[in-house]
């Protein structure tokens, strides 16, 4: 069964082993993926193909080591790439690129599309009466990308109960806080509340609190988008990288870190 405690450790190890950066986004959305891939998505171990599983779009494409590491553990992504990750053998990369063989969706890591391809998925399924679920997990930075709020409007009209958009709101972007670009959390947080009747703010490494949320989601009957706005760390978990800029792209050794130091 996936544990984040483990996810994340291996993640770190990902990430530190190779010299890849991007660590830091990787580790605020870990109890996220967790949860979500342990508790709530309908897919079948073996079967990546299944066209009756729900759907993940990870829009931050950048920070998508503790996705590698979750799709390792359930048998989707072999060894071999995790081995190889960063160096010419590998095939996944840095930021995600589709491998449906691995169950990975969709190429990202250019912002803002991932909403976007996560709306044309939903309003398809609605298309076909198929009852699968979709969901999109954004960075709050991503969030300044006006493609995002065009996907929002179209989810809004057709009215995409089968969608959910999860933000993960650690407050960093790549060269600065949040707020010195756009938004602060809080008033985006408002904003994306006025697009739907089923709006959630919630400390996104609470994994309890995920699962309230989650099962709301998957389990009752709603009218339209659902909208989770995940408060996060960046870098959680190694308190030398927490809330740092350069470090969302530093990797934590070029520092002097050590595997296992200082992990929460």
């Amino acid at each position: 069964m996936l544990d984040s405690k483990d996810v994340r450790r291996k993640t770190i190890e990902l990430s530190c082993n190779s010299g890849a950066g991007h660590l830091a986004p990787s580790l605020s959305c870990t109890e996220i993926l967790t949860v979500l891939f342990r508790d709530f998505l309908k897919f079948t171990v073996g079967s990546p193909h299944d066209t009756s599983r729900d759907r993940l779009i990870f829009s931050k494409g950048h920070g998508a080591y503790s996705y590698y590491v979750i799709l390792n553990e359930l048998g989707f992504l072999p060894d071999y790439e995790l081995e190889n990750f960063y160096k010419d053998e590998a095939s996944i990369k840095g930021c995600l690129t589709q491998n449906l063989d691995y169950m990975i969706e969709a190429g990202t890591g250019s912002l803002g599309h991932g909403l976007p391809i996560a709306v044309g998925m939903a309003q398809a399924f609605k298309m076909q009466n198929m009852d699968n679920k979709v969901v999109c997990i954004v960075g709050d930075g991503e969030m300044q990308e006006g493609s995002n709020f065009e996907a929002l409007s179209l989810a809004y009209r057709f009215k995409l109960d089968n969608l959910l958009l999860i933000v993960d709101g650690n407050g960093l972007q790549a060269m600065s806080q949040i707020s010195d670009v756009g938004l602060d959390n809080s008033r985006l947080a408002k904003v994306l509340n006025t697009y739907t009747d089923n709006f959630s703010k919630i400390d996104g490494h609470n994994e309890q609190k995920l699962k309230d949320v989650f099962t709301k989601f998957f389990h009752e009957k709603n009218d339209t988008l659902s909208i989770i706005f995940c408060d996060t760390i960046k870098g959680k978990g190694i308190k030398m990288i927490e809330n740092s800029i350069p470090h969302h792209y530093r990797c934590p050794t070029q520092d002097g870190y050590v595997i296992g130091d200082e992990l929460e």
